[in-house]
């Protein structure tokens, strides 16, 4: 009978670990009070980001992985995923990716993403590149002005074990798109980047 105890409660510990990690992976909304349509800022990990494509809404879904990123040949791509428009339904919905490239940039492992703390990157600069794909097709942005934020990069321990980093902050630039100018505005982001969401090649 003892035996059986202990496999019981040795299970129920696994399960719980597991359901602990497999929580962080889901969104969790919270809205921005002034800017009713787009996530508020957070730096909790939810697992959100929006910002305005123009006047049209880019937003994480419940669908894709928020957010990427990607290490290779000299750089490392950060990479949000989601739709653009209103809708939730994907009636009126396109699918959009954001990505951000950074070249000379090569973390090693996902905990190095702490050094990004509290830094901007000023998305002039030609060693950044700002690349938007709408449904299939992709464009490399011509950016006028802008910048991105990495506001807080913190590490998240679940019963002491390192399980990501969170990555959370701010984004606008105005470009040329499709040789059209656009302006993606009040952009924020609060994501977490883990051992699932790291790639390295």
């Amino acid at each position: 009978m003892k035996n059986h105890l202990i496999v019981f409660w040795a299970l129920t510990l696994l399960f719980a670990g597991c359901s602990k990690e497999n929580e962080l992976k889901k969104s969790v909304m919270v809205y921005d009070k002034e800017f009713t349509d787009l996530p508020a800022y957070t730096e909790w990990g939810y697992n959100t980001f929006g910002a305005y494509y123009d006047r049209e809404v880019f937003s994480w879904n419940n669908e894709m992985v928020p957010a990427k990123v990607i290490v290779s040949d000299n750089e490392m791509l950060f990479i949000l995923d989601g739709q653009k428009g209103t809708s939730y339904y994907y009636d009126n919905s396109e699918e959009m990716t954001l990505t951000l490239k950074l070249g000379g940039f090569v973390p090693g492992k996902y905990t190095d993403l702490t050094i990004l703390n509290d830094t901007i990157f000023d998305l002039t600069n030609p060693a950044y590149q700002v690349i938007v794909s709408i449904d299939t097709t992709k464009y490399k942005a011509t950016i006028l002005s802008g910048e991105f934020t990495f506001k807080r990069a913190q590490n998240l321990l679940v019963d002491k074990k390192q399980v990501e980093v969170i990555l959370s902050g701010y984004f606008e630039f105005k470009a040329l798109i499709n040789a059209k100018p656009i302006t993606v505005s009040d952009g924020r982001f609060d994501v977490g980047i883990g051992p699932d969401n790291f790639y390295m090649y």
